[in-house]
């Protein structure tokens, strides 16, 4: 072997290893985005779940009356707004078409994670 078989050897082997640090880096962004989108889902479905709890509490707990009601659940913040329902044609024998809104944001953000929206029947006056 001469001196030029041996200085291509180390070329070939600096390439490969420069394509394992491409590969790895690579795999690297990609655990890193997997992580922050597997956080992001998780915070949604638990502000999923308050929201659904909120909405549930809608005539049950909470009365089915214009207002808004707020609340903090856990690092998650709720607010829950009953107006009357604009499409609706003015009051009926049954009572006032309410519109019930409940929305979850985190408590460190302005940025609601889930908005549900439902219409209920208001109490007779």
């Amino acid at each position: 072997m001469n001196g030029r078989e041996n200085g291509s050897v180390l070329i070939e082997a600096l390439i490969g290893a420069a394509l394992v640090a491409l590969v790895l880096a690579s795999m690297y962004g990609i655990v890193g985005d997997d992580a922050m989108r597997d956080r992001i889902v998780t915070q949604k479905r638990m502000a999923l779940l308050i929201a659904q709890s909120e909405m549930d509490a809608v005539g049950a707990t909470l009365p089915v009356a214009t207002g808004s009601t707020g609340g903090v659940e856990g690092p998650y913040v709720w607010r829950v707004d009953i107006q009357p329902y604009a499409a609706s044609q003015g009051v009926s024998n049954s009572g006032p078409l309410l519109q019930v809104t409940v929305s979850v944001r985190p408590r460190d953000g302005n940025v609601t994670l889930v908005t549900l929206k439902s219409l209920a029947l208001g109490a007779v006056s």
